[in-house]
């Protein structure tokens, strides 16, 4: 074990590497996107056209794939937490 840095946990970790890939992903796209317009600039236009129609599905694949995950993700958390909730309540009640 390292000194002097703190251990993250993995779920923790795995959240925000996700973030932070999906953040990269997401800009890079847009940044493709925009050379898009610099080759219909220089006349390319079936090029840029080709090359903003794949930009735009991959953006879109990629946050729906993202904004599926959280919603799993958040449902399942919210739905142990009521599971782990309720059983206390009724060991509680036992006693």
């Amino acid at each position: 074990m390292k000194r002097g840095k703190r251990q993250v946990p993995y779920k923790k970790w795995l959240q925000t590497f996700s973030k932070k890939a999906v953040a990269i992903i997401l800009a890079v796209s847009l940044m493709d996107l925009q050379l898009s317009y610099v080759l219909a600039f220089l006349g390319k236009d079936q090029i840029a056209e080709t090359l903003s129609s794949e930009i735009a599905s991959v953006i879109i694949g990629v946050m729906l794939g993202y904004f599926m995950k959280a919603l799993f993700e958040t449902f399942f958390e919210k739905r142990e937490e009521r599971l782990n909730r309720s059983s206390n309540m009724e060991e509680n009640e036992e006693e």
